[in-house]
């Protein structure tokens, strides 16, 4: 079995051919594919948001290490809004 690029080549522009939209990392046939498969909508929404804060879709803050405190400070933010939102809702699970 060969390994298949996953990023463009020249012949895929010329040929208008968006690889990273058509060949997947994982086959379906992989026994982890379902698994995996179900959470991309979740996590393709939770970029769409991040994306959606960037002002005119420039970073917060300038090198990897300040845009790398920026997504941990967005999860956080994100994981602390849905535990709040999950315990207005059930408050009984405050006992957990």
């Amino acid at each position: 079995m060969g390994t298949v690029r996953l990023h463009g080549t020249p012949q895929d522009t010329a040929r208008k051919f968006n690889r990273t939209e058509n060949v997947r990392v994982i086959p379906p046939t992989d026994p982890d594919f379902a698994k995996l498969y179900a959470r991309r909508n979740d996590a393709e929404s939770i970029n769409r948001n991040l994306d959606d804060t960037l002002w005119l879709r420039r970073a917060h803050s300038v090198g990897h290490e300040r845009q790398l405190l920026n997504l941990l400070g967005y999860a956080l933010m994100v994981n602390g809004l849905a535990l709040h939102r999950h315990r207005r809702r059930h408050p009984t699970a405050l006992a957990a």
